[in-house]
């Protein structure tokens, strides 16, 4: 992928925390006397049910936390695709010094160094996958008490749209990361030949 397909890529991202609000606010809440009002049945549960689901739920708290916090990946890869560009342009122009400094940045930073955003991407696909674990596991357990018609009922709400959005940031992540990885490489390589050619 060239330099303008990742910017595009990039730019295409969906949001994480707003998808993860949206989740949230359309799958079951932690059950309190007014919570889940979007989900008249829920009210209809035996206590046993209500509890084990609240304490799943409550489970996710650092997992949604974690997720939440993850939106600065999305605002990396933006920065990358940016800096990419840039050595792209320093690069044709030979500008060794502002290579340099670009390199550096994208190799060495405490804060955008890309060797700490793919573990960061790595750390996000496996809170993604917990949650669509567990949303599984909190899902076939209200599946149990629900009548037909409030299966359908709840499975129509759009959580499940929202928790794909997610997994496909993950997967999009991944390869974006990767298509970085390699024109940073081959840009970096390139620059490294046209300084020792000038010598």
């Amino acid at each position: 992928m060239d330099l303008r397909g990742i910017r595009k890529e990039v730019d295409s991202l969906h949001h994480i925390e707003e998808n993860l609000n949206k989740f949230q606010n359309n799958w079951i809440k932690p059950i309190k006397k007014n919570s889940n009002k979007h989900l008249p049945f829920m009210k209809n549960l035996n206590q046993d049910s209500k509890k084990e689901l609240h304490n799943k739920i409550l489970n996710l708290k650092s997992t949604f936390e974690e997720i939440k916090s993850s939106q600065i990946i999305n605002d990396k890869l933006k920065h990358y695709a940016k800096y990419l560009i840039e050595l792209k342009l320093t690069t044709f122009n030979e500008d060794q010094h502002k290579s340099k400094i670009i390199t550096n940045q994208l190799l060495n930073d405490d804060f955008m160094n890309f060797k700490n955003t793919l573990t960061q991407i790595k750390a996000l696909e496996g809170n993604v996958e917990h949650l669509q674990q567990q949303y599984h596991e909190v899902n076939d357990l209200l599946h149990k008490h629900l009548s037909l018609e409030e299966a359908v009922f709840f499975m129509e709400i759009p959580h499940l749209k929202y928790l794909h959005n997610l997994l496909q940031i993950t997967k999009n992540h991944k390869v974006i990361s990767r298509n970085i990885g390699t024109n940073m490489i081959a840009l970096i390589k390139e620059t490294q030949f046209k300084k020792h050619k000038r010598r």
